[in-house]
């Protein structure tokens, strides 16, 4: 447990296991008493399985009686840009209630409207844009959403098209 007042800027948290040893770890950030700037940004770099190791990361959001604009991602091919090997080569990205039971938004393919919660790629690209994010090549299987949230719990779940699995960072 560490509790730190950070200048603004970007950091990285690493989990290791001790003795090389591996598992699920949880990392929690948390804004609190902000009197300026705000959290921008928070994303997870991790494998994604199959079935029950589906990559899953959470957010809570309090935004009072209205909703927040939010661009949620799952980059797996256009790490490769990076040197990052052994992504899948097709993520798709569902955020769900806290429990996981009732899917607010769905994306497989970024550029492909139609999912629930997908948009056009233009206005996807301009949303990477406006919010600092790289971006993702115009054809790729990469998958993104860009909706509108109240307050509450929600879970991010990035899964392999195809049951594959891979490398992928969720944002």
């Amino acid at each position: 447990l560490a509790v730190a007042m950070l200048a603004p800027g970007s950091y990285t948290a690493q989990v290791t296991g001790a003795n090389d040893t591996t598992g699920l770890a949880l990392v929690e950030v948390y804004e609190v008493g902000a009197t300026s700037g705000r959290l921008i940004n928070l994303s997870t770099r991790a494998q994604v399985g199959t079935g029950a190791s589906v990559m899953i990361s959470g957010a809570v959001l309090s935004s009072g009686s209205g909703t927040r604009r939010l661009l949620v991602r799952a980059a797996g091919p256009a790490l490769g840009a990076f040197g990052l090997p052994g992504t899948p080569a097709d993520p798709a990205i569902a955020v769900t209630d806290a429990t996981g039971t009732a899917t607010i938004a769905t994306n497989n393919d970024w550029g492909t409207p139609g999912d629930s919660g997908a948009a056009t790629s233009a206005l996807l690209a301009n949303a990477f844009t406006l919010a600092g994010a790289f971006p993702f090549p115009e054809n790729s299987r990469d998958a993104a959403l860009l909706g509108e949230f109240g307050s509450g719990s929600y879970t991010i779940q990035v899964s392999g098209s195809g049951n594959t699995s891979g490398i992928a960072l969720v944002e």
